[in-house]
């Protein structure tokens, strides 16, 4: 079992997340400003906060003992709601950027996932938004990290792309088994990934739903 219980002020957001959870991808929605996109940054310790922090069996966070593990020590993919490619790069690159072990096989695997396999060998600049953003979700999933942490990762997507990614994506979470938490304020995305959907309100955790009751708290949106 995962836990966080974290507590931040930046600057009139109070955050204040307690929770537990397994590997299971978690998809939280909540109105602009509510704290969902400082919760990712904190989970992945580029806010400063208080409270503690386990994850995949490894302490990332104790306040009580002074304990903060760096940011770069603690195995996360996260993906931003923009895409940033080092523009000098391929795409292949890109995804394999600061990987000592490279694994071929994985890499191609996730990139047939994410219907990228055919522009391994584009730059940046060749990209359209939404493969570039597909590009930056590879690359936070082929480090095989302890903890996945998404931003928004389908909002360039067109439909009908957008349906065969959260497929795809489940697929390598459960493949990884490893959690991940997805910022989305599409009720869809919620309805077909989440084993557990929570909304925030000013900061705080206001709703956990698990999946049985998952269809009332769309159709309440």
């Amino acid at each position: 079992m995962n836990s966080v219980c974290i507590i931040a002020t930046l600057g009139s957001l109070n955050l204040d997340v307690q929770a537990e959870f397994n590997d299971e991808i978690i998809v939280i929605s909540g109105e602009n400003g509510a704290g969902k996109t400082t919760f990712l940054r904190c989970l992945a310790g580029l806010e400063d906060c208080q409270g503690e922090m386990h994850i995949k069996g490894d302490i990332w966070l104790d306040s009580a003992a002074k304990f903060v593990k760096p940011t770069e020590q603690r195995s996360i993919g996260f993906v931003w709601s923009d895409a940033v490619l080092l523009p000098w790069l391929d795409v292949q690159a890109n995804i394999a950027l600061g990987v000592n072990d490279a694994d071929a096989t994985w890499l191609l695997k996730v990139c047939e996932a994410l219907e990228i396999d055919s522009l391994l060998k584009r730059k940046p600049i060749m990209l359209s938004t939404g493969e570039a953003q597909r590009v930056s979700l590879a690359r936070a999933v082929y480090i095989k990290p302890a903890l996945l942490l998404l931003d928004e990762p389908f909002s360039a997507q067109a439909p009908d792309i957008r349906l065969r990614l959260r497929k795809a994506l489940k697929d390598l979470q459960q493949e990884l088994n490893i959690p991940m938490f997805m910022v989305s304020h599409d009720a869809g995305d919620a309805k077909v990934l989440a084993k557990q959907h929570w909304r925030m309100r000013e900061g705080k955790l206001i709703v956990e739903v698990q999946t049985k009751a998952q269809d009332k708290v769309i159709n309440d949106e």
